[in-house]
């Protein structure tokens, strides 16, 4: 008959590979969400600003009701 093989846990080497593929994979995907809630706040202001008929100012980060400001090429 067939020797049946005891499967044994990985090497822990292996376990602290993936501990730390999987750490860095979560810190990517964390940095990413954050700097993408980043960008959202500043695009909903910004539109928000517009949405009240106002101009938003970006050298001084506020809504103007009074002058037109142009959007700065980056």
């Amino acid at each position: 008959m067939l020797n049946r093989h005891k499967l044994s846990e990985a090497p822990s080497w292996q376990r602290k590979l993936v501990l730390l593929l999987g750490s860095l994979v979560g810190a990517t995907i964390l940095l990413l969400v954050v700097w993408a809630v980043v960008l959202f706040v500043d695009w909903a202001r910004v539109d928000d600003c517009l949405d009240k008929g106002g101009s938003y100012d970006y050298q001084r980060g506020e809504c103007d009701f009074e002058t037109n400001h142009v959007v700065p090429k980056e």
